[in-house]
């Protein structure tokens, strides 16, 4: 369009507009100062960008490589046949033809492709694949028939593993997708189920037919296959019944990675209110879980797909029907795992297979033992050992009385530490119990050799004895072993003296006494035995997190065989730390039988890791005979927006809080043991990183509604529409500071708050969901990061379109044709976009999801931006006009950065939608076919595109004097409105937009249909639609008394 067109059109009013706007009013008016480049200004812009391209750089690069959890996961061997269950038809799920079902036959092992086992169903996650199973189920058919001779309960049985082809869908992306998948679960359970006793009927083997049909199934999940599992209970079609154990593996039960569909977040909501209501008596519930068991296995550090934090299901059910657990805890594995590595661990599947085969009873119709049995077994696999008991003996597992003459015992004088030589050691040797210490501790290089047992005196110089297990394997700690996955193992126990009231000894059984006795070359091993007081093996460091952070922990322990060190305050899963261990060769001479090792743990999940070898080490600088040796700790706890009580047995049990340090040390060896811990700042980086990265996103909209609101404000004063960033530069000098100090003092009231819940408002659930006094300034520097990412992306954007501007001189047909031409076919071109539009609202309506639309609109709202860049730069001889042009131009631009800050909620839908479209999948996704989430965008993109009008001032500056009163109350009133549905819509997105990102779309969908209302109302069709409606409610008003 050429100057001489829009001179044509404002002379002869072709755009009718109201009064007080620039096109009928104009007064030359200069930029105010607040909102003009000066140098200081420029220096802010420019620092700010630095600042967050910097922060930003480095937490990527702290979260790829400061994690520092090697890996020791082994590579199981299997020979996978899948079975496709084609009766599985759409005569039995609508999903038929989206969905497949599988049975896994583990080839030369499992002969037939009959069921005569007990089900299992596979649920893989977000892009997953069905054959993800093949270890698990590879694992279990070669234990059960390489036990099978041993198993002498009866009730054991095989495992039918069945697996669901979802074709890789995204599911942690889409609501609708995991509902899906959750009905078409519960429909593969119905078919499973019913193929037992199909079988069984054309079977000749009595044992089978004399066992009860199978009436529920077990279900494993990864990943979001684990909230389609929960989801189950919750739908139409589930059989209630029909499921009875649930295990998970890296499944985020707390908090979606992804929550840009808001059925996810629904979905969330609705399962966590059935699962932590599932165990009440209330009407609504009635015990609808209380046979349900939930084990959640999480990967650790490693796993950089979802935050294990978020795996913790102790707030959802309680301890007494599951656990979460980390594969650094449990015995045999030790070793962290990436999120689909924890599918193909050998050392974790071997576990699994074994615990999931030890709960099968089929002589019951849920095929497994019951809830307690079940969990017995469970936490026996999974579950070091280490946790603390009771205290008072209740919870010790003790065997059968047998009784033995004391003279065919070796009774052991009682030292501080005994150092029995293995070579040495008599058949039964007996420790005295005595009240002057508080617990006993035993440490073996041989744990399979020796058994305890508790005992007392009898008559006839008798005793009698209990075995009593609590000898528990732990990783072995030498010059060979350097991480605790290395395959070695000790043996440790640790009694209580309350735990032994009632006996008089330790007793120690050699189990290998007779093959010792006959051996030509028998090897050194050690059995060490000492005392624990909780006076003087007991630490508790009782330091601020501020005090941490400043100068850090230093302790010294002394030689021991088992110390613990309690620091509470360490409980944040965003902090990492350094630990340096510092110490000295055996002043004596002697060797060390093993090297110190360390375990650290925490109170709200069953996670725990090894350190050994910690001894191990170059020489330090300053003192020639100390070895110093460095090691990184990090640790997972609460989850953002989670509840601050975690129901655990360790924490409601003992009241332990925060970090638990437990070393290992050889008590024979008589120098101490030296550690320093501090914050390792940049592996910090990373972790917080890591887990608010949501956060950024959302305050990046925030950023550009603060600037919105700034150049609105300079527009109805003065009618000049400023850039994006000389707004940026009015809220760096008036705004900013003003929300930063908001913000802070936010976020440190939530983290003071010692109640969850106050009136309306749920504390752990706005801003950033941090609880912790510590990291109460985090939103502030989300914000600021937020600022900085806004102003570089201005300044790039504004560079882009210019060159893009500049380029279309290549193309004059874009930007310019004939005054005639342009009028004669304006009415055409109306015409066309409204057809456009409304065969784009059909489409919305029926086939394609409105996130598609968003994209095109975004697309088209750039090429608008080019053009409309190129009019402004061309001069006119009409001021008025050449201001008109640079107004709409920056009016626009704050609109596409409002896009582009919207882009984000709205690509990974669409990303799903084309992915379905490539694997000729058709069916609609019914939560993103609402045409009123796109038709305000839409339409004013459009209006845009066609129309050289931006929203109305609404303060007037001339005209007579009653109309001017008239317009400037209607004026103000409209432009207070404005203010506040924008600071309305930033308030509740920095509350809540972190937690739920898709209402900040759904919000901002609202304040572009009132940019439209007020376009509208400023237009010459609102009068005449005011006048209509006057008219007719004045004329029925006066024919009522008639």
């Amino acid at each position: 369009m050429n100057p001489s067109t829009m001179e044509l059109l404002v002379n002869n009013n072709t755009w009718p507009s109201s009064p007080g706007s620039p096109s009928s009013i104009y007064e030359a008016r200069k930029l105010p100062n607040k909102y003009t480049f000066t140098l200081t200004t420029r220096i802010y812009l420019l620092l700010s960008f630095l600042f967050s391209l910097v922060t930003i750089v480095f937490m990527v690069d702290s979260f790829l490589h400061e994690q520092h959890d090697a890996k020791g996961c082994q590579v199981p061997y299997m020979r996978p046949r899948y079975v496709k269950q084609t009766d599985f038809d759409s005569e039995k799920t609508r999903f038929a033809g989206k969905y497949g079902l599988y049975l896994y036959r583990e080839l030369d092992v499992d002969i037939s492709d009959e069921v005569t086992g007990t089900p299992v169903l596979f649920i893989p996650g977000h892009a997953g694949s069905y054959k993800q199973v093949r270890t698990i189920a590879a694992e279990a058919a070669y234990q059960y028939y390489q036990r099978k001779g041993s198993l002498s309960h009866n009730g054991a049985a095989n495992l039918d593993v069945f697996t669901v082809d979802f074709h890789e869908e995204f599911s942690a992306l889409h609501g609708q997708s995991l509902l899906e998948q959750a009905e078409y679960i519960n429909d593969a359970i119905d078919f499973i189920l019913k193929l037992y006793p199909q079988t069984r009927r054309h079977d000749n083997d009595r044992k089978l037919n004399n066992q009860p049909d199978p009436s529920s199934i077990i279900l494993i999940g990864h990943s979001m296959g684990g909230i389609v599992a929960r989801t189950t209970f919750t739908l139409p079609n589930y059989q209630p019944g029909s499921i009875h154990n649930v295990i998970t593996l890296s499944t985020p039960h707390l908090l979606p990675p992804a929550p840009f569909d808001w059925q996810i977040s629904a979905i969330y909501d609705r399962i966590d209110a059935y699962w932590r209501h599932g165990y009440d008596s209330s009407q609504q519930y009635k015990f609808s879980l209380q046979d349900v068991m939930l084990i959640s296995i999480a990967g650790g550090t490693l796993d950089n797909t979802i935050c294990s934090d978020s795996t913790n299901v102790g707030d959802l059910i309680p301890s007494t029907h599951g656990f979460t657990v980390f594969s650094t805890a449990i015995p045999h594995v030790w070793s962290a795992a990436d999120h689909n590595e924890i599918l193909a661990c050998h050392q974790l599947e071997k576990i699994l297979a074994k615990s999931v085969l030890d709960i099968i009873d089929t002589r019951r119709g849920s095929q497994t033992k019951p809830l307690v049995d079940r969990m017995s077994i469970m936490q026996r696999a999974f579950l070091s050992g280490l946790e603390d008991r009771r205290g008072d003996g209740s919870d010790l597992h003790l065997g059968n009385w047998t009784f033995m003459s004391l003279d065919k015992c070796t009774l052991l004088d009682r030292n501080d530490y005994l150092n029995i030589d293995s070579t040495t050691l008599p058949r039964m040797a007996l420790v005295p119990i005595h009240s002057t210490f508080d617990a006993l501790t035993l440490l073996t290089d041989q744990m399979e050799r020796y058994g305890l047992l508790l005992c007392r005196h009898e008559q006839n110089r008798m005793i009698g004895c209990r075995s009593v297990d609590i000898l528990v394997p732990v990783p072995s700690s030498n010059d060979r072993d350097t991480y605790p996955f290395s395959g070695n193992e000790f043996g440790f126990a640790s009694i209580s003296m309350n735990e032994t009231i009632g006996y008089d000894y330790l007793g120690i059984m050699d189990h290998y006494y007779q093959q010792q006795q006959h051996s030509a070359t028998q090897k050194q091993n050690f059995l060490l035995v000492g005392t624990m007081s909780i006076g003087q093996n007991t630490q508790v460091i009782k330091k601020s997190m501020l005090g941490i952070a400043w100068n850090g922990i230093q302790v010294t322990l002394q030689p021991s065989l088992f110390s613990t060190v309690h620091i509470p305050t360490i409980e944040n899963p965003m902090l990492a730390y350094h630990l340096k261990i510092t110490s000295s060769p055996c002043s004596s001479g002697g060797i060390r039988r093993f090297s110190p090792f360390l375990r650290q743990s925490i109170t709200t999940m069953y996670e725990s890791k090894f350190y050994v070898d910690l001894a191990s080490g170059k020489k330090s600088d300053n003192q020639n005979d100390q070895e110093e040796m460095t090691t990184h700790i990090s640790i997972h706890g609460r989850a953002a927006f989670s509840s601050i009580s975690i129901n655990t047995p360790d924490k409601s049990t003992t009241g332990h809080e925060g970090l638990l340090m437990q070393f290992w040390m050889d008590p024979l060896c008589d120098e101490p043991l030296r550690f320093d811990l501090t914050i390792d700042w940049y592996a910090t980086m990373g972790r917080v990183g890591f887990r608010n990265g949501m956060m950024l996103l959302t305050f990046s909209f925030i950023v550009v509604m603060l600037v919105f609101v700034g150049q609105l404000q300079c527009y109805n004063r003065t009618g000049i529409f400023p850039s994006f960033t000389e707004g940026l530069i009015y809220c760096y000098h008036y705004t900013f500071p003003w929300i930063l100090a908001l913000v802070s003092l936010a976020s440190i009231y939530q983290c003071n708050r010692h109640q969850t819940y106050f009136s309306w408002i749920s504390w752990p659930d706005i801003l950033t969901g941090n609880m912790d006094g510590f990291f109460w300034w985090i939103p502030a520097l989300g914000l600021i990061v937020s600022i900085g990412m806004i102003s570089g992306i201005s300044m790039v954007m504004d560079a882009s379109l210019r060159w893009c501007s500049s380029a279309t001189i290549f193309f004059p047909s874009w930007t310019t044709s004939s005054s005639s031409s342009w009028i004669s076919g304006e009415s055409q071109r109306i015409q066309r976009r409204v057809i456009v539009t409304l065969i784009l609202f059909v489409l919305v309506a029926t086939v394609i999801p409105y996130q598609f639309v968003f994209v095109l609109g975004f697309l088209v709202h750039i090429v608008t931006c080019i053009r409309t860049l190129r009019l402004s730069r061309s001069k006119s001889p009409l001021r008025r006009l050449d201001q008109m042009r640079t107004n709409r131009y920056h009016y626009m631009q704050t609109i596409l950065l409002l896009l582009l800050t919207l882009l984000p909620f709205n690509l990974p839908i669409l990303v799903v939608w084309i992915r379905n479209l490539s694997v000729y999948w058709l069916t609609p996704f019914s939560s993103d076919h609402n045409v009123f989430a796109i038709a305000p965008f839409l339409i004013h993109v459009e209006m845009l595109t066609t129309s050289m009008k931006i929203i109305p001032r609404h303060q007037p500056t001339s005209g007579d004097k009653q109309d001017n009163n008239n317009a400037g109350n209607s004026g103000r009133w409209m432009a207070w409105t404005t203010y506040g549905l924008m600071y309305g819509i930033i308030v509740y997105a920095f509350l809540y937009g972190v937690k739920y990102p898709h209402s900040i779309y759904f919000l901002s969908n609202n304040m572009v249909l009132w940019l439209l209302f007020l376009q509208f109302w400023s237009s010459r069709y609102s009068y005449s639609t005011f006048t209509t409606l006057l008219h007719f409610f004045t004329t029925n008003k006066r024919r009522r008394p008639s």
